[in-house]
């Protein structure tokens, strides 16, 4: 993997958690919040995962990077880590 694909990988990551906050979670949400922060770990470590353990060929790849599976691994890596985060994490601390 190039550099090329890490900054992919890292502007997929923000784009997924920007746009997560702000169709799902604007109306819940202080200026101090900062969730979306673990959307965007979560869509990082998720995308890097499936495209290092998950290689299907076919699909194209740029600078190394198997774009398809590591688009699809950011959107699930996000929203396993968000959920994990919302109904688990977050509850304990509220208690």
């Amino acid at each position: 993997m190039g550099i090329w694909a890490w900054i992919i990988i890292f502007t997929w990551s923000a784009t997924l958690a920007t746009a997560g906050q702000y169709a799902f979670f604007r109306q819940d949400r202080g200026p101090k919040d900062f969730d979306w922060v673990y959307m965007a770990g979560g869509a990082l470590i998720g995308g890097f995962t499936a495209h290092v353990w998950y290689p299907i060929s076919g699909f194209p790849v740029m600078d190394g990077l198997n774009i398809v599976q590591a688009l699809i691994g950011g959107v699930v890596g996000g929203a396993i880590v968000e959920f994990v985060y919302r109904f688990w994490i977050r509850r304990r601390a509220a208690v």
